[in-house]
């Protein structure tokens, strides 16, 4: 049996997003982190979350926007313990203060261009069929996601971002897979993931144009409103779709579902160094150290924060 048909069901899921310099992943209730300091070494904290959010984290729907909303507050956490723990906290602008800014931005832009802006643009055109509006809608959203990532990734800064992105991947594969967590048994792995945030994004494209055309765009007012109210209605249903695919993905509906995701992390992941591999398998031991029984509760959406824009 190969590695890829010998995935352990049984291994509580795991999600994760890269840092500067690091990588965050969290299990159940429990997360950690590990970022590599200027000196060389690694550091690595492990926290829990707050029990008394459980019973909303295993609502289908309202766990997605939950997922979202705890990966935008533990990326942050995560992201200014990292400059801290490598003493580039004032040189780079990773602060607490600035980075609330940048998720407030972040949030403003995902809902202004990446949720509105294509339909004004579509209805501005005079495109008005029950089928052509959220098709040409969601082939401009699509644009945009493929577009900005693609611009993103042309900073040197953000391609290592891109390759620890990649090392978190790999290594939560071999943890999946029950393989030794050494870097020359986790480079067997692919860098793309079924669960992986940007995966969960484009699913959210084209949950989008299902939604939208079954709301309609019938007024300015109507479609203001569909967009924005919708979004909880849209990220719950990706985020479904995801875990689903997850559970799925050496199945034949898992590997569809999948298949765009996986080819759009070609643009977010890159291959990692040895190096940085060890900095994604301490933050997976600091997250397992942290809660060892962890209950199966995944986070789909971990490095969607990435995709956003946010804190990267």
């Amino acid at each position: 049996m190969s590695k890829a048909e010998a995935i352990d069901t049984t291994v509580g899921p795991i999600g994760g997003q890269a840092l500067p310099e690091g990588v965050m992943m969290r299990r159940g209730q429990s997360w950690g982190a590990a970022v590599r300091r200027q000196d060389g070494s690694i550091g690595t904290p492990s926290r829990g979350l707050p029990a008394s959010l459980d019973k909303w984290r295993q609502l289908p729907l309202v766990r997605g926007v939950m997922a979202l909303g705890e990966t935008a507050a533990l990326g942050t956490k995560a992201t200014v313990w990292a400059a801290q723990e490598r003493g580039d906290e004032s040189g780079d602008g990773y602060t607490r203060k600035g980075l609330a800014a940048t998720v407030a931005i972040a949030i403003i832009a995902v809902v202004g261009i990446f949720g509105l802006l294509p339909a004004v643009l579509v209805k501005l055109a005079g495109i008005d069929g029950a089928v052509t509006f959220p098709l040409a809608e969601g082939l401009i959203r699509l644009g945009i996601l493929v577009g900005y990532l693609w611009l993103l990734g042309r900073s040197p800064q953000v391609q290592r971002v891109f390759a620890y992105h990649g090392a978190e991947h790999m290594t939560i594969h071999a943890f999946e897979h029950r393989i030794s967590l050494v870097p020359s048994e986790i480079r067997h792995f692919s860098r793309r993931h079924p669960r992986c945030g940007t995966a969960f994004l484009l699913v959210v494209v084209i949950t989008t144009m299902f939604v939208h055309a079954f709301m309609g765009h019938h007024s300015w007012q109507w479609l203001v409103a569909g967009r924005i109210l919708g979004l909880p209605l849209v990220a719950g249903l990706a985020y479904e779709a995801i875990r689903f695919a997850g559970r799925h993905q050496h199945q034949w509906i898992g590997r569809i579902i999948m298949a765009p995701g996986s080819w759009l992390q070609g643009i977010t992941t890159a291959e990692p160094t040895d190096d940085m591999i060890e900095v994604a398998i301490a933050a997976l031991e600091a997250t397992l150290a942290a809660e060892p029984l962890a209950p199966a509760a995944d986070l789909a959406g971990t490095d969607a924060v990435l995709a956003a824009g946010t804190a990267r």
